[in-house]
């Protein structure tokens, strides 16, 4: 926090891109039925998220234990991950995000995954029945309107919430869905908008960027004026990026596409990185360079290792990978339950 304020605002950024692609992801595939729509759509969910979270839990379950004599909040907050509610455990555990002790929480990232779940769960049903699963003449509008309104109303609920309820309005889908939604619009208008928004053409995405940045550096005491304007800035961005502009070749230049690969690795590694180091060296000008080395190295890894490996098989198939993923999930549960036993908890704990 004392380095980049704004960085919780990754999240909303997060959102808004998600949506847009889960959209783009969707309308590539073509679906003759339902039930072929609703198998493809989670299948290639649960081979995109499941068997890197199962691992991450599994290894970071041990590693807290190392560190932390207490680690039951850590522990139960990895196990709900596993089956996408996360957010919902925090946000009934009444947690600030923003206090101190929720730096120590080795799995606290993953209530984003936990709001990107449960909007997995609503979506494919709007996105059939709309007509746009199916490319009916009017899949676009329908889709458009029906998220125009849920996108909306979920806005105000996040701004009824804010000050009403922090904790619901930082965790939970209601208050969230506006910033998916965001992005899903986005996509929907670049191909057939409802309305033209000419203007967009006039301005600078490099403007946008420098913008971005600024909100950046924000105390969090500015927090709601924060997330809106990042969620519009980047959403402009979006539309007004254009083709052979030095902001467009920059970002399919072949390394930050890498990055952009591994992004969902880099996620979930960069806080347990973060919480392990708050809890031993801590975090200093001097070891951030080590620190980011060492989140790059397990990111490559769980992409390479974990991610590629699930990627292009079918989930419904009986195969050894398959297998895999069922057996990452029990044993990931089977070592958060064993942990949370106070006799191996005292023995695993080194000390302060």
């Amino acid at each position: 926090n004392q380095f980049l304020p704004g960085g919780y605002l990754g999240v909303d950024i997060f959102f808004v891109i998600s949506g847009f692609v889960i959209t783009s992801s969707i309308e590539k595939n073509k679906s003759t039925s339902f039930k072929d729509f609703i198998v493809n759509f989670y299948s290639r969910r649960i081979k995109r998220l499941l068997p890197a979270l199962c691992v991450f839990v599994l290894i970071n379950s041990i590693l807290i234990c190392l560190f932390n004599s207490n680690p039951d909040l850590s522990l139960k907050t990895g196990i709900t991950s596993l089956l996408g509610f996360s957010n919902i455990y925090l946000y009934k555990q009444s947690f600030n995000y923003f206090a101190e002790s929720s730096q120590l929480n080795i799995f606290l990232n993953t209530w984003s995954l936990g709001v990107e779940a449960q909007f997995y769960i609503l979506y494919p049903f709007f996105i059939w029945f709309s007509g746009f699963g199916l490319k009916t003449k009017n899949g676009y509008r329908n889709l458009n309107i029906i998220l125009i309104l849920l996108t909306t109303l979920s806005l105000f609920v996040f701004l009824f919430l804010f000050k009403e309820n922090q904790p619901a309005n930082y965790f939970l889908l209601t208050s969230r869905f506006w910033e998916i939604g965001t992005g899903c619009l986005i996509f929907l208008n670049s191909k057939k908008p409802l309305l033209k928004l000419n203007y967009s053409e006039k301005i600078s995405p490099s403007f946008l960027i420098i913008l971005i940045i600024l909100i950046m550096f924000l105390p969090i005491e500015f927090s709601s004026i924060s997330i809106l304007s990042i969620v519009f800035l980047i959403s402009f961005l979006m539309i007004t990026l254009r083709r052979n502009s030095l902001l467009y070749n920059f970002f399919i230049n072949s390394k930050v596409v890498f990055l952009g690969k591994i992004s969902y690795s880099l996620y979930l590694w960069h806080w347990s990185i973060i919480t392990l180091s708050r809890f031993s060296i801590g975090i200093y000008w001097w070891t951030i360079p080590i620190q980011l080395l060492i989140i790059l190295l397990f990111s490559i890894s769980s992409f390479k290792w974990i991610e590629k490996v699930f990627l292009n098989k079918k989930i419904y198939q009986l195969n050894w990978q398959n297998f895999l993923i069922i057996l990452s999930i029990i044993f990931s549960f089977f070592i958060n339950f064993i942990l949370s036993g106070k006799s191996l908890k005292a023995k695993i704990y080194r000390g302060n």
